[in-house]
């Protein structure tokens, strides 16, 4: 795919100050017409061609949007940014329905009970080994104490995990 020369992309930005583009938005809305005017050019059209069909096909509608979109991710204020969480911020203009977004927000959650869960195996392994070295199995020593602590860690994490996985499969069912 051939890209565009320093000429060309100087074109592309003096058609977007005639159109009344602020500098703000100037390098965003730059990037999205190089990339239409590139690809009119892999297809074979020349420059000045490809320019001309990505504004006729621009629709002064989709432009406005575009605009207007990009303007309110700048004009956040600097308090709203400070309280805005970084996912809000990823995802602000983007499909959250498809998972992704729902995968980040429970991300710390899941690794908690990944952690809950492999930190109680470990500790009813650890004590199943001494038991089984010591030739005697007890609830109440110091080994019956841990194999205990990790049971409870591990069948808590699990629990939880079940249960959630089955309150999300209810709320996708409605």
């Amino acid at each position: 795919m051939e890209k565009l020369s320093p000429q060309q992309i100087d074109t592309l930005h003096r058609h977007l100050l005639r159109n009344g583009t602020d500098e703000a938005l100037l390098e965003e809305l730059l990037d999205h017409l190089a990339c239409e005017v590139e690809h009119y050019m892999w297809i074979g059209l020349p420059f000045e061609t490809a320019l001309e069909k990505v504004q006729l096909e621009a629709s002064p509608k989709a432009f406005k949007y575009l605009r207007k979109t990009y303007q309110i991710e700048l004009t956040l204020s600097e308090k709203q940014l400070q309280q805005a969480d970084l996912d809000d911020i990823v995802f602000q203009f983007r499909n959250k329905a498809y998972g992704a977004y729902d995968l980040r927000q429970e991300y710390r959650y899941s690794l908690l009970m990944a952690m809950l869960m492999t930190v109680g195996l470990v500790m009813m392994m650890m004590s199943l080994l001494a038991s089984f070295s010591a030739g005697k199995w007890n609830y109440l020593s110091v080994w019956g104490a841990i194999w205990t602590a990790g049971l409870i860690c591990f069948s808590y994490a699990l629990g939880t995990c079940v249960r959630q996985n089955i309150q999300q499969k209810y709320r996708i069912a409605r």
